[in-house]
């Protein structure tokens, strides 16, 4: 499947469709800043530009893939290093990153090229550095299934063309990272102030999430360690 379309698409800022992802860019920052106090962080898939004013706000030298251009052409406007390329080629030299965030990207990635993509990641990161992200977790690819009427093509909405559980990222990272942690989670916000209904139902989802219930649609957060 072609998916620069609906990459460009989504990541327009007028769509308003990475606005609920704050807490899970939170969750992800915090933990690839572990690597160092301060360093080099590579994002993979700009999405909203969060994980990247994050990092910058922690004082990292950050830079970013995407296959968009104009969303690349925006986020260099605000002086992050970003680039057009693809998980398979990565446009960067060897060993420049203490940690790489990529969440909700590897799903998009075909089968045959998946095994190529983590490879440049591994190459790309410093021994030691880690590799954080997510992808959601043991996802129904039919469910979100829908049809051109121009053409016909059937196609999942979001461009996923695989579905992952712990063993799938475990079997895909092992030989070249070693995976720290990896388990379902669901992010929620915690706004203030902050109701007993809302309490309520943001603990039932942290819950949910952590059993991998598809009802709160969980993502599987991973940690590896480059080795």
């Amino acid at each position: 499947m072609e998916q620069t379309k609906i990459w460009a698409h989504f990541q327009r800022p007028e769509t308003d469709a990475f606005a609920n992802a704050e807490a899970r860019y939170r969750t992800l920052v915090n933990l690839a800043a572990r690597s160092a106090q301060r360093g080099r962080v590579l994002n993979v898939g700009i999405g909203g530009g969060g994980v990247e004013r994050r990092f910058a706000g922690l004082g990292w030298e950050v830079a970013s893939l995407d296959p968009d251009p104009t969303s690349v052409e925006r986020l260099r406007a605000t002086g992050v290093d970003a680039r057009c390329g693809y998980l398979q080629d990565l446009p960067f030299d060897a060993a420049q990153f203490d940690s790489i965030v990529i969440s909700e990207v590897l799903e998009h990635v075909a089968d045959a090229d998946r095994p190529t993509a983590v490879a440049e990641l591994r190459r790309v990161v410093r021994a030691g550095g880690l590799l954080v992200g997510t992808v959601p977790y043991r996802e129904n690819l039919a469910d979100q299934e829908t049809v051109c009427p121009a053409c016909g093509d059937v196609f999942h909405r979001w461009g996923h063309v695989a579905s992952f559980d712990e063993a799938s990222v475990r079997l895909l990272l092992g030989g070249r990272f070693d995976v720290l942690r990896c388990a379902p989670r669901c992010f929620v916000h915690w706004t203030r102030p902050i109701g007993p209904r809302r309490l309520l139902k943001n603990i039932a989802k942290l819950m949910l999430g952590r059993l991998g219930e598809p009802i709160v649609a969980p993502s599987l957060l991973f940690v590896a360690r480059a080795t």
